[in-house]
């Protein structure tokens, strides 16, 4: 009666990961800013999200909204999803929604997520602007946590709507509200909660483990993200088109991993064909565990 509750089965586990964003680079634009708006498709960023809120001033955020369509249209001409950074409170939130489902976005970044209610309303909008299509995913969220109330929410966030995609932890705000450096071990603690929280929720977390504060010095920014991808990290996003190919090889599998991922995968087929459930790769024990790793390896070039 009290047993150990049964293990989703590996169909369950796949289907809850497919809610997971692929991406590895999202390059923040301010949404009114044509210039760096024309420059967004050349990018190859994996996603552009078009900002309507820090990056705009309050006096020109209405324009930057009725210019929605257009912003959308431009970096629609490259191979980029294209997300939209939207405000707080409740009524601009709302009406920013209507402009990025009428300009067609991918997807909304949610401003400062307070809580899975926060995260349920504004997926409840959506329903209403852009009912899911069947078969489809419709447009995702990305909540940011940004507020100490929202840290002990990170998991029921992440988990609160099938739209939500991916998670962001915004250092900066944070470590301002906490009294806190943006790279103290707090924040950084902070952020290996929400990844725990995203794989339980099967999402993708997004971030650096640490800050950059000098986007011209490619070299730490790719140190400082292959060491978040070792600690789980999927992607991160940047507001430099140069730092966009350094996270995008920082955070894809090398070669050799993709090598051994493959062995991998083949000697568990061949083993299953010999009724084996044990078997060695490259004097390794290979297991399911590792066999997950592989698989989702591979997935994320295909």
């Amino acid at each position: 009666m009290f047993g150990r509750p049964e293990r989703p089965s590996r169909e369950a586990r796949l289907q809850k990961s497919d809610r997971a964003a692929p991406w590895r680079s999202l390059m923040y634009v301010p949404a009114n800013v044509r210039r760096f708006v024309d420059k967004a498709p050349q990018a190859g960023a994996d996603a552009v999200i078009l900002d309507l809120e820090d990056s705009v001033p309050a006096a020109a955020k209405e324009a930057a909204r009725d210019g929605l369509a257009e912003a959308v249209g431009i970096v629609r001409q490259g191979p980029s999803q294209v997300l939209v950074r939207i405000n707080r409170p409740l009524p601009q939130a709302v009406r920013d929604l209507e402009a990025a489902v009428a300009a067609g976005a991918d997807g909304i970044v949610l401003t400062k997520a307070m809580g899975p209610e926060h995260v349920v309303l504004m997926a409840e909008t959506l329903d209403l602007l852009a009912p899911v299509p069947v078969g489809g995913r419709g447009v995702v969220m990305v909540p940011i946590i940004e507020t100490a109330e929202a840290v002990p929410l990170i998991g029921a966030i992440a988990a609160a709507s099938p739209r939500v995609a991916g998670m962001l932890c915004g250092a900066e705000d944070l470590a301002a509200e906490l009294g806190c450096a943006p790279d103290d071990e707090i924040v950084s603690a902070i952020k290996r909660q929400m990844i725990i929280a995203c794989a339980a929720a099967g999402i993708a977390p997004l971030g650096l483990l640490g800050t950059v504060a000098d986007f011209r010095d490619p070299e730490a920014v790719r140190e400082v993200a292959l060491r978040s991808r070792r600690a789980g990290f999927t992607g991160a996003t940047c507001v430099h088109p140069s730092i966009v190919p350094v996270l995008n090889q920082a955070f894809a599998p090398t070669e050799a991993e993709l090598a051994l991922a493959r062995r991998q995968v083949e000697a568990a087929e061949a083993a299953a064909r010999e009724g084996r459930g044990s078997f060695a790769v490259d004097g390794r024990m290979v297991d399911e565990p590792i066999l997950r790793r592989a698989r989702r390896i591979l997935a994320s070039v295909r």
